[in-house]
């Protein structure tokens, strides 16, 4: 009888135990930032292009 040698299973670095990935503090920091201030400055740019800012008179 011959013994077979055990394999590892190898996961990939970005994967935690259950599976899931991991985030980067990097990779959050620009998810927070388009979807966080991104609108904000969309809006910005809107009101103003419809004169929301300018002073009525």
């Amino acid at each position: 009888m011959t013994s077979k040698k055990s394999k590892k299973k190898v996961s990939p670095k970005n994967l935690d135990s259950t599976g899931e990935k991991k985030t980067n503090p990097t990779t959050a920091k620009i998810v927070l930032f388009v979807f966080g201030v991104g609108p904000l400055l969309l809006m910005c740019v809107f009101l103003f292009s419809n004169g929301f800012f300018n002073s009525p008179g």
